[in-house]
């Protein structure tokens, strides 16, 4: 018997991760859940009766439990981050933790056959134009500390990329995210 794709979810009980966690179970795959559960939230609930789901009450800032749960991982779903401008700017030290250190951390302790699928978001471009959409090509100019740490985190995603194949895939098109993949 084959060993089941293990997939590393930071953050999985969140508003992305109470999508994405059912559906890799529904697909077949191991799913390992940190999430510090900060809301309280209750969105995994239905998924307890899955046997392939490890949830783990914890937080990315603790390296010692990041570091033994990336070693069994064969992919890697950074998603815990403190979302949006107004809660970045209310703790901006926790968001420089979490948004950017923690996923740096990642980076620096997978290894070569590991894969990161990424989110981005949109707050990365800063104000638009009127009518004009974004895409891949239009200047990032994030204006909230929450943008700035998105792009500069995907700055090393990409420095890295160029040692390694990437792709960029839309990612849960209905919360209008995107997601780097890293091959």
């Amino acid at each position: 018997m084959s060993k089941k794709t293990n997939i590393l979810v930071t953050g999985g009980a969140g508003y992305i991760g109470a999508v994405l966690v059912p559906a890799l179970l529904s697909e077949g795959f191991q799913v390992t859940v940190i999430d510090n559960f900060m809301y309280n939230q209750t969105s995994l609930l239905d998924c307890c009766h899955y046997p392939d789901i490890t949830l783990i009450h914890g937080d990315i800032r603790n390296k010692s439990l990041l570091k033994k749960h990336l070693s069994h991982a064969d992919i890697i779903i950074p998603l815990a981050c403190l979302t949006g401008a107004p809660i970045c700017d209310k703790y901006p030290d926790k968001a420089y933790q979490i948004n950017y250190h923690a996923i740096e951390y990642i980076l620096e302790n997978k290894s070569a056959s590991q894969r990161i699928i990424f989110p981005s978001t949109n707050s990365g471009y800063g104000i638009g134009q009127d009518n004009i959409f974004c895409n891949e090509e239009t200047p990032l100019t994030p204006v909230s500390l929450y943008g700035r740490l998105k792009v500069n985190i995907e700055k090393k995603f990409f420095a890295q990329a160029m040692q390694s194949r990437f792709v960029l895939q839309h990612f849960l098109e209905s919360v209008h995210e995107c997601a780097w993949i890293y091959w």
